[in-house]
């Protein structure tokens, strides 16, 4: 399952060089990487819900793939992360067509519990109990790609990297 560990490796550097970003963001707003990539892609409210329906949409995607295409089935976690983040692709669409600001801060407990959910469910892969879920056991991971990225870190990846667009559209609409 190539296309899986691809999809692994990319989450990982993607919110690795997001987080980069935004710390530079927090600490000088004016720094050359921001200034090239702001003059490439405004990021002002309206551009912002494009980007977090991209991204909302390429994890919802990601998610039906290896359910419907490599037969995963998603356990009781793994369905509440997708109650959380398929709604929000939605929610961006409409509100960037309706040049709605308030998408950003409809979406935010969506974020703030898919973020929660996707950690507890991350430590329970990592900490099995005894205790089993339904038919699929939550603690015991389809995949394990470099040694520690499952399904729950990308879904956690995927509302960070959420949480991320907005927190640098606020650093850098203060400048």
């Amino acid at each position: 399952m190539i296309e899986i560990k691809v999809l692994a490796i990319l989450s990982l550097i993607y919110i690795s060089l997001f987080s980069l970003v935004t710390l530079l963001n927090f600490l000088n707003p004016n720094n050359f990487i921001t200034s090239s990539l702001h003059s490439k892609f405004k990021l002002d409210e309206t551009n912002v819900l494009l980007y977090c329906f991209v991204l909302a949409a390429f994890g919802t995607i990601a998610s039906l793939y290896l359910s419907e295409i490599k037969n995963l089935e998603p356990c009781k976690y793994c369905w509440f992360e997708r109650i959380l983040l398929f709604p929000l692709v939605i929610i961006y669409l409409t509100t960037y067509l309706k040049k709605d600001k308030n998408g950003i801060f409809i979406s935010l407990p969506f974020i703030f519990l898919g973020m929660i959910i996707s950690v507890y469910h991350y430590f329970i892969q990592w900490f099995p109990s005894d205790d089993s879920c339904d038919l699929v056991n939550c603690s015991s991971p389809y995949l394990w790609e470099l040694g520690f990225i499952s399904i729950p870190l990308m879904a956690f990846f995927n509302f960070f990297g959420l949480l991320l667009i907005i927190v640098n559209q606020k650093i850098l609409s203060k400048k």
